[in-house]
């Protein structure tokens, strides 16, 4: 038996499809939907099969199912009850039905098609032989992990792409921030104009640079950072006073205290390109990268707020947000606390009293309140000193300034995740939360560990105190 006999009977009613086309940006020309189009007509005419209706995504990507012509295709008629008889639904090859990054999915829906009584035909296999129906499933599944792989592979291209225009201080896309334009420059990197909203580049090696608007809106900035810096003003008079003089924010409505400490937070403003602060490839849900796989290239346009001025921003921010005041007297106390148990095991482990103090004053503690967004989620920032800017680590100690334990958790903190601006900040919904957290027993042993490889270079005598104190405490 054929592969025609096999799907066709000998009656009187032809056999009817719906056939769907897909072609999307990254495609080349010979997937377009007229040339799919032609290539399935001519498939359904060759096997006797009447094409009723077509279902089509210009312009869609194949990654998700939330498509309008895929959508559509069961709406109104795989799954419709009263939808005119079909048996086929014809797609010109298994890219073309989704490169979906996980091949259930596209089993999935196929699936869906199989429980009404409907069968996805693959144009450009044909109709599988009886005998060779195994052979056949396993073919798709193959054909279904290439057609996702081809979308890693693509995605990965154009991640480092973006990453190496990024490097040299243009735009991979995305928007300007506020008081910033694009400005398009021409093939040898000059200056053409500022685009609109909504305007792009036309040429392939043309560039675009985030820059300064220098309108009233980057004045704004400027005033922001100084209210803020030098004025010493609350987060909450900045907002008065920006609403007071009917300065629209960047949304056009009013000013509140999350816009103005996203805009403190804003490292762009230093004349810094940013790029991959966020993950969002192949459409698998937004997420926050840390900040060390951030891209950062600095001096790329004149900054509208010195470098210095922001880290100090960066240091009242943390401050403000940290419920600082009212955590003042708990952190005088917690350095106290943690001082007094560093001294004393200092002295337990033979280190003259002269070099302990020394010792614990330049050790590379770092503090921050603990905050509580939600009722589930805590979250942290801390600043690092210039002078611990040469360790490799620093230890991160949380307080909880409303309770008896100051204590709250402690954290061993990598250096390079601090970035240029000094800032570390993270939640306990976070991936690093799980990375930084220190139990409490081993404290004693990272700090040891600290100490003899960082702190006592200067010193061989007290070097070898240590070595002897570790050694003894099988920690060497």
């Amino acid at each position: 038996m054929d592969a025609k006999s096999f799907f066709f009977s000998s009656g009187k009613n032809p056999k009817r499809a719906i056939a769907y086309y897909r072609h999307s940006a990254e495609d080349k020309q010979e997937n377009s939907v007229p040339i799919q189009r032609e290539l399935t007509e001519k498939f359904a005419q060759e096997h006797g099969v009447e094409i009723i209706h077509e279902e089509f995504d210009e312009g869609e990507t194949g990654l998700l199912a939330d498509r309008p012509g895929f959508t559509n295709l069961f709406k109104d008629w795989v799954l419709k009850k009263d939808a005119p008889a079909f048996d086929y639904v014809f797609v010109y090859d298994v890219s073309r039905w989704g490169r979906f990054q996980d091949q259930d999915e596209a089993a999935y829906y196929e699936f869906r098609c199989k429980q009404q009584g409907k069968k996805v035909v693959y144009v450009s296999k044909g109709f599988p032989k009886a005998e060779q129906q195994l052979i056949a499933h396993l073919q798709t599944s193959i054909e279904r992990y290439m057609a996702a792989e081809y979308s890693r592979q693509l995605s990965g291209k154009v991640f480092n792409g973006c990453v190496k225009v990024s490097e040299q201080g243009y735009s991979a896309g995305g928007v300007p921030c506020y008081g910033m334009a694009r400005e398009l420059l021409d093939v040898h990197k000059q200056p053409i104009r500022l685009l609109k909203k909504g305007e792009h580049k036309q040429i392939a090696n043309e560039r675009v640079r985030f820059v300064p608007l220098n309108d009233e809106t980057t004045n704004v900035v400027r005033d922001i950072f100084s209210m803020f810096v030098t004025e010493n003003l609350a987060l909450s008079q900045i907002v008065s006073v920006l609403n007071d003089r009917g300065i629209p924010s960047a949304c056009g409505g009013l000013w509140n205290r999350d816009k103005i400490v996203r805009i403190l937070m804003n490292e762009t403003y230093t004349g810094a390109r940013l790029y991959n602060k966020t993950w969002n490839r192949l459409r698998q849900g937004k997420r926050v990268n840390p900040r060390q796989d951030w891209i950062i290239t600095r001096n790329t346009f004149p900054a509208i707020i010195e470098h210095d001025v922001f880290l100090k921003a960066q240091e009242k921010l943390w401050m403000a947000l940290g419920k600082w005041k009212t955590g003042k007297k708990a952190l005088k106390e917690a350095k106290m606390r943690i001082f007094k148990e560093m001294k004393n095991l200092l002295i337990a482990k033979g280190i003259h009293e002269d070099q302990v103090f020394s010792l614990c004053q330049h050790f590379p503690f770092l503090f921050s309140i603990t905050t509580v967004s939600s009722p589930s989620k805590k979250e942290w920032t801390f600043l690092l000193s210039e002078e611990f800017r040469t360790c490799d680590y620093v230890f991160g100690i949380a307080i909880v300034s409303s309770e008896k334990n100051l204590l709250d958790q402690f954290f061993l903190l990598p250096v390079k995740d601090f970035g240029g601006g000094g800032v570390c900040s993270f939640s306990e919904k976070d991936e690093r939360y799980h990375r930084y957290s220190l139990p409490l027993e081993n404290m004693e042993e990272r700090i040891l560990g600290m100490l003899q490889r960082d702190l006592v270079q200067s010193s061989e005598k007290l070097q070898s105190a240590f070595i002897i104190a570790a050694a003894e405490n099988g920690r060497c």
